[in-house]
């Protein structure tokens, strides 16, 4: 679940009250910890400098690491089930799972990708 925009008006919407996450990805906390970033960023501008443009970008800032992520959440979550199980989506699916599962750990490119993703740096 993702609330689009994350404001309206003066309500701002960080971390969970914005977005969920399944929990095998390990994301929540990161994507809440970035929204605080951001939000703090610009509630300093907005009382320090009178700068308001970045509340005002908060929502679409946001969104774009929460929409990355929350593809990244659903792609790990689909592959560990579907990697164990075969009466999630049947024996084919189990088995090029499996193969996505080895590329993580035999490509240095795909590896790059899973530990960017998995850090939270991507």
């Amino acid at each position: 679940m993702v609330f689009d925009p994350m404001s309206y008006g003066r309500l701002y919407l960080l971390g969970d009250a914005a977005h969920i996450v399944p929990p095998m990805s390990a994301k929540g906390i990161h994507l809440a910890l970035h929204d605080t970033d951001l939000f703090a960023h610009a509630i300093i501008a907005r009382t320090e400098k009178g700068d308001s443009s970045l509340l005002a970008n908060y929502s679409s800032a946001a969104l774009r690491h929460v929409w990355n992520y929350q593809a990244f959440a659903a792609w790990i979550t689909d592959l560990m089930h579907n990697s164990g199980d075969t009466s999630y989506e049947g024996e084919f699916r189990k088995k090029t799972a499996r193969a996505e599962i080895e590329r993580m750990f035999t490509s240095p490119t795909a590896n790059k990708l899973f530990d960017e993703l998995t850090a939270g740096t991507n």
